[in-house]
């Protein structure tokens, strides 16, 4: 018999958790929800028990999701770190996607089920690893520009297909283009990132925008692609065109001065994403401050 899915408000007042709190969660990929056809979020038993259980661990270490991910409280407290001793038992994951059939990742819990790529949890532990043994590293936080647009246009379906060619472009060419021990992962939505050396974030960046560039037309209608614009309706009943999608690469590095912890990183990334999104076209930005 077939399990019966509930809806985002009745998973919002079984676990006694706000719709937008629900969705906070989905974007760091805590929650993966069920998306049907329709393109609406659907819930099952299991994932409520999960969420619920996530909650009363927060609620018991008087801890917030932000205290885990990018809260530079948590990141330097050590009382904090003594409560936690693992951080996986915050990730509720999901029960569909392609990393729930890779048998060969042991931790399905730092993976993102969608695209199978590490999580947020993963990378945050990584920068932390990284920095702590003194070596150079560069991140590369790659964002989709109107990607939106495209999901109210071609639906959720199409929209996750946009976001699995857009991870294993990445994928393959970090492992062509970068060193063994460079991370790639899937922060949630339209966001990737990538950990590898100062010496290999120009020619990584530089091929992941090439290939998207050369590729990205194949997920358009071919009346968009001609256009070079998609049409949608907003709120007040105006059309708006949305250029084809493109990327924008925000570089963060050690190589010129001294990063202490993630949230610093994640600090001047949120700073030099603002910059890249203005851009017309796929591109990548530097920090190249020295302090």
């Amino acid at each position: 018999m077939k399990e019966k899915l509930i809806g985002i408000g009745a998973a919002a007042k079984l676990t006694g958790l706000s719709e937008r709190t629900l969705r906070y969660w989905e974007s760091l990929s805590l929650i993966v929800p069920i998306r049907v056809s329709s393109g609406h979020r659907k819930y099952s038993k299991n994932m409520v028990k999960k969420i619920i259980s996530l909650k009363e661990t927060l609620e018991s270490n008087n801890l917030r999701i932000n205290d885990l991910i990018t809260s530079s409280a948590f990141l330097e407290d050590e009382v904090l770190k003594k409560k936690v001793k693992d951080i996986r038992q915050f990730n509720v994951g999901g029960e569909n996607g392609e990393a729930a059939k890779n048998k060969k990742i042991p931790n399905k819990e730092l993976v993102n089920p969608l695209t199978g790529l590490l999580n947020n949890f993963f990378i945050q532990a990584e920068i932390e690893k990284r920095l702590s043994e003194g070596k150079k590293i560069a991140i590369c936080y790659i964002d989709l520009r109107n990607f939106r647009a495209y999901n109210v246009r071609y639906g959720y379906q199409r929209g996750d297909k946009v976001i699995k060619f857009t991870a294993k472009n990445i994928a393959n060419l970090v492992k062509d283009y970068g060193m063994e021990d460079d991370v790639v992962g899937h922060l949630g939505g339209d966001n990737f990132v990538v950990i590898t050396k100062p010496e290999k974030y120009p020619i990584i960046c530089f091929k992941i925008i090439q290939n998207f560039d050369n590729n990205i037309g194949d997920q358009y209608d071919k009346e968009d692609l001609n256009n070079g614009y998609i049409i949608n309706i907003n709120r007040k009943g105006d059309e708006i065109k949305h250029s084809i999608m493109s990327l924008s690469v925000a570089v963060v590095t050690n190589e010129r001065r001294n990063l202490a912890h993630a949230a610093q990183i994640d600090d001047i990334a949120k700073e030099l994403k603002r910059y890249a999104q203005k851009m017309k076209k796929s591109d990548f930005v530097v920090d190249k401050r020295t302090s």
